[in-house]
């Protein structure tokens, strides 16, 4: 008897004792978190796009296509929480994307002496779209160290674009800007591996790229 009395003694205190670990366990994302994400986009489209249309023009030659981006940096608020569990946060959306074409290109001059003269000269265009916007997140399933979520995301891309060259007449020199809105649908998982240092991972469509990955700092 004495010993049904001890088991039964310490299954209640475990039974308390979890209970109560549970109770003050919280998910990786409440109502009042903040988390920071800051990460890179890839393949960029745009940048793909931008490389077969330059390569793929019999004009040019010894073409270089490079960039930066898009980098994707990202705020999110956790502003109420269901009764069913799930939360809905807002925030902010920054980006940066760049892309540099080289490449050689060849024109002349017409001499009344000596006919055609061909010259070769060098062309640099740069692309670069910085993104801002704001975003709502629904994360429908978070634990101590998981938070899985989708969001949406609306704002303003704006676009510049130069082109300079050492062709003397200049003919081919110029920059000039745009704007146009900014979309993006995406879901998403962050993984921490402490309290407020985590990682994460988005696929969908955000700033002209499938895949996004980088860290996530949460407070």
């Amino acid at each position: 008897m004495k010993k049904v009395t001890l088991i039964t003694l310490a299954l209640v205190n475990a039974i308390l004792f979890n209970t109560k670990g549970f109770a003050q366990d919280e998910t990786a994302f409440e109502k009042g978190t903040v988390v920071i994400t800051a990460g890179l986009g890839f393949p960029d489209f745009n940048r793909l796009d931008t490389r077969t249309r330059y390569t793929g023009n019999g004009g040019y030659n010894s073409t270089s296509v490079k960039g930066f981006g898009p980098m994707i940096l990202k705020g999110d608020y956790g502003i109420v929480k269901f009764n069913w569990g799930h939360t809905l946060g807002a925030g902010i959306v920054l980006g940066y994307n760049s892309t540099t074409v080289n490449f050689a290109y060849t024109d002349y001059d017409w001499n009344n002496n000596t006919g055609y003269t061909y010259y070769t000269y060098n062309q640099t265009d740069k692309f670069r779209t910085i993104t801002a916007g704001v975003r709502a997140s629904y994360h429908f399933f978070t634990k101590e160290k998981i938070d899985c979520y989708a969001n949406v995301g609306l704002g303003y891309n704006i676009r510049t674009y130069s082109r300079t060259t050492n062709d003397p007449d200049g003919g081919y020199a110029y920059a000039y800007g745009r704007s146009s809105a900014y979309t993006a649908f995406t879901a998403g998982i962050r993984y921490y591996f402490t309290k407020n240092f985590g990682v994460y991972a988005e696929l969908g469509w955000d700033m002209s790229t499938p895949i996004q990955a980088g860290i996530a700092l949460k407070f």
